[in-house]
């Protein structure tokens, strides 16, 4: 009945294995793109943006309206008549006018840089997380490996003991190091899964569904020289693009506040009729210019607050620029110190490696003890497992520079 009720759950979990999807990066990344909230948010705000272009040029056309009545009369007997009216009219000029247009326009263009450049923040981290689940997935399987070890090493301490070779001591630190390793590796199975589950937000899916990732070349890395990375960020990166868009609109905003002291034009026709063929239709053309002459200090402060705002925002662009170079310049420092970590770790696993082989015959010869030996292994894991983190983590920081200059 066990031997049965085992074959089962062998057969459930592995029905569980086959049917969850395996997902590449660019599935993740294209998932992500379609599926993702905050995605799908900034394209409807794009979209507002558009509305509000069209918007704006309701401004320069014409209204036009149509009237229709009937009416009665009793002065000397009771008549009934009908009429009809056509009129139209057209601004053909007033103070910030065309400059709405133009700001409605410049608005548009920084909404779409915004929705941009939120998908490169989203797609870079879905790219950071799926290496973070691939780091992880290898730190698991470093420490599957050690607990391995740490068992085999364990039967040969136990061995030893019932030789009376060694003490009852040494057999408790051998179990001490394997439970401390296996309490690891539960903290690791533990953040993988609480990735996974983030991954699949980020994907617009419920956190539950069960997936895998596929494994990449996590020593193909491809980013630009520093000089060239830099002058893509400033020619395409979409935030320090809206920024610039802001201080176009600041212009802008000072030139209408400029056109406010200006009059407004505006043109009108209308066509009056009746039904009754005695009764003549009339047409009417009119041409109408007003000018505010003062309105108190209105326009003079909207002037004053606009320019201060225009220089807010050139202040804004100075500074975004000094941003983005610190953070770029960041990421290169970060990207060569975990190239060269992993150089390092590369040399300190191997070597960790064969000292702890030499330890171990050291210990069973009774040469070293079991503490020399612990430390030995200690050694390796922290150094597998230092050099897996370096590896992926300079994935991470390719696809922040990827980002920032606009190549993710």
């Amino acid at each position: 009945m066990k031997i049965k009720s085992t074959l089962v759950c062998i057969s459930m979990c592995a029905g569980m294995l086959l049917s969850a999807e395996t997902l590449t990066l660019e599935e993740c990344v294209d998932l992500a793109r379609s599926n993702n909230p905050s995605i799908q948010q900034t394209e409807l705000s794009t979209e507002i943006g558009k509305s509000k272009v069209r918007q704006a040029y309701s401004s320069v056309m014409p209204n036009v309206s149509v009237s229709s009545g009937l009416s009665s009369s009793d002065g000397t007997s009771w008549a009934l008549g009908s009429s009809y009216g056509l009129s139209a009219g057209m601004t053909l000029y007033s103070p910030g006018m065309y400059s709405g247009i133009k700001s409605a326009n410049i608005n548009s263009q920084a909404n779409r840089l915004n929705s941009m450049s939120n998908e490169n923040d989203i797609v870079s981290q879905v790219s950071s997380l799926y290496y973070r689940i691939l780091s992880t997935k290898k730190i698991i399987e470093v420490y599957e490996g050690n607990i391995s070890v740490a068992e085999e090493n364990l039967k040969k301490t136990r061995s030893m003991y019932e030789q009376r070779v060694i003490t009852i001591s040494d057999v408790l630190k051998s179990e001490a190091q394997k439970g401390d390793f296996e309490s690891q590796l539960l903290g690791q199975k533990q953040l993988y899964v609480s990735y996974l589950r983030t991954m699949n937000v980020m994907l617009g899916r419920d956190a539950r569904v069960e997936f895998d990732v596929v494994d990449i070349d996590v020593e193909n890395v491809k980013i630009p020289e520093y000089k060239d990375a830099r002058e893509m960020m400033l020619n395409d990166n979409p935030q320090y693009e809206s920024i610039v868009l802001q201080e176009k609109i600041g212009k802008v905003l000072v030139a209408a506040s400029k056109e406010a002291f200006l009059p407004s034009v505006s043109g009108s026709y209308s066509h009056n009729g009746s039904y009754d063929p005695a009764v003549t239709a009339s047409n009417s053309v009119g041409l109408t210019a007003s000018w505010t002459l003062f309105n108190g200090l209105s326009r003079k402060e909207n002037m004053q607050q606009s320019k201060l705002q225009l220089e807010q925002a050139e202040i804004n662009v100075d500074n975004t620029v000094r941003l983005l170079d610190q953070q770029l310049s960041d990421l290169y420092t970060q990207f060569e110190t975990y190239t060269a970590m992993i150089e390092i770790n590369q040399r300190r696993l191997t070597s960790a490696q064969r000292a702890f082989e030499i330890v171990n015959q050291q210990y069973e010869l009774g040469q070293a003890t079991i503490l020399d030996r612990m430390q030995a292994q200690i050694t390796v894991l922290s150094a597998e497992s230092t050099l897996v983190e370096a590896k992926y983590s300079r994935k991470m920081i390719e696809a922040e520079i990827l980002k920032l200059i606009n190549k993710i």
